[in-house]
Formats: C-alpha cells, sequence, structure tokens
C-alpha cells in the first residue's frame, strides 16, 4: 500500500486547513443540522490557528499521504487535560484524527491511529486520550477495537448545537 506518514510544519497549514474542513463535512453532513454545521467548520479549520499551534511546539500534526495525496491527519496535543485523568501521569490528547471518505477503506484511520500511539509512547506518555461524539458509532467502535475505554463525558459544540461526548483513554 503507497501509504505515508509525516509530521506537519507551519507549510502545511492550509492543506491541513482544506482536509480538516473536507473531512469533517463528509463525516457529519447526513447527520448534523446544516446551520450549525456550516457556521462550525470556518471558526475550527482556521489557517494561522493551525500555523500558530504547530510553533507552539505542544502541537504535533501528522499527515497520511495516500499515492502521494495527502488523504488524512491527526492532532496531538499536550498543553491541556480532562479533570478526570490523573495529573500525576502523563497524557497525550488525541484532538483529531480525519481521513477523506474516499480512504476509509484503505484504513487510513487505522495507520494514523498507530503512528500516535507509537509516537505518544516514544514521548514517554502515559495516556492516549480523546473525545468522540456519543452518537458515532462508528468511530466508537473504532478506538474500542483499538483498546481505548471510556472514562467520562464531555461537552462539545457544532455551531450552537451541544453534542454530548465520551470520553476515552488508552494506557500506554
Amino acid at each position: 500500500m503507497p501509504l505515508t506518514i509525516k509530521q506537519a510544519t507551519a507549510a502545511d497549514s492550509q492543506l491541513l486547513t482544506d482536509l480538516g474542513s473536507r473531512s469533517f463535512l463528509e463525516a457529519y453532513s447526513d447527520v448534523k443540522a446544516g446551520k450549525d454545521l456550516m457556521d462550525y467548520i470556518p471558526t475550527a479549520f482556521v489557517k494561522s490557528e493551525i500555523e500558530a499551534t504547530i510553533s507552539n511546539n505542544k502541537v504535533i500534526f501528522l499527515l497520511a499521504y495516500f499515492d502521494d495525496e495527502a488523504v488524512g491527519y491527526v492532532k496531538l496535543r499536550w498543553d491541556r487535560s480532562h479533570p478526570n485523568l490523573n495529573t500525576n501521569e502523563k497524557n497525550m490528547e488525541l484532538e483529531r484524527i480525519y481521513v477523506l471518505r474516499n480512504f476509509w477503506k484503505h484504513k487510513m484511520g487505522a495507520a494514523l491511529m498507530m503512528e500516535a500511539i507509537q509516537l505518544s509512547k516514544n514521548k514517554n506518555f502515559d495516556y492516549l486520550w480523546l473525545g468522540v461524539w456519543q452518537q458515532n458509532n462508528r468511530a466508537i467502535d473504532f478506538y474500542l477495537k483499538m483498546g481505548f475505554e471510556i472514562f467520562g463525558t464531555k461537552k462539545f459544540y457544532v455551531g450552537e448545537e451541544e453534542n454530548d461526548d465520551y470520553v476515552m483513554r488508552l494506557k500506554l
């Protein structure tokens, strides 16, 4: 399989903005209200903010390429936590994992997840954690298969719509 994963740089900010917007829309357009979804995308995927977070050295983006085409990414960060996590442990957050729909069948998400897990282990983190919409059964099943467990909940907003997320973690 012609898959490559590389760490993004600030020069990739527009690419990450475009990939995030497009993959989020593809994943949620059939289940989310149009206005809330369309209000969320331009505020969540902002080139200047992505560029700034890459520069702060507390966030890493990993880009996935298939046949030299960028098809997804994962965003990892260690500058925030969840109240249910032990502050004596090192916790890496997997804030985003997005893959264009046409490439789901190529297991790009699994490849990105394995790379995220390995990177987190290499940086000596104790847990990898994430939030996932409670109605996103496909993603929840994927995370459970990868070894994550539910350990709490949190709120997440798409536009003005409040959503309930599970918070899941993986012991590294």
